[in-house]
């Protein structure tokens, strides 16, 4: 009995306090577009890849993309 209690007394507080939402200390939003190519530059710069798989992956986060259209013209 008081070691299920025991358990009971411990393992609440351990709960609460993974249910419990962090203080937002800035508000919360979307990153944009160069933020994203930036970033992905960063660790695409700090890998450990082979020459041509990184100049392939820089090559498409670098040059401007056109849209596909998905209308195959059937």
């Amino acid at each position: 009995m008081f070691r299920s209690l025991s358990s009971l007394v411990l393992a609440v507080p351990v709960l609460v306090g993974c249910a419990a939402q962090p203080a937002a200390t800035e508000p919360q939003r979307a990153y944009s577009d160069a933020e994203v190519k930036a970033f992905a530059l960063k660790i695409l710069s700090a890998s450990n890849m082979d020459s041509e798989l990184y100049a392939r992956y820089r090559r498409a986060l670098t040059e401007p993309h056109h849209e596909r259209n998905n209308d195959t013209g059937s």
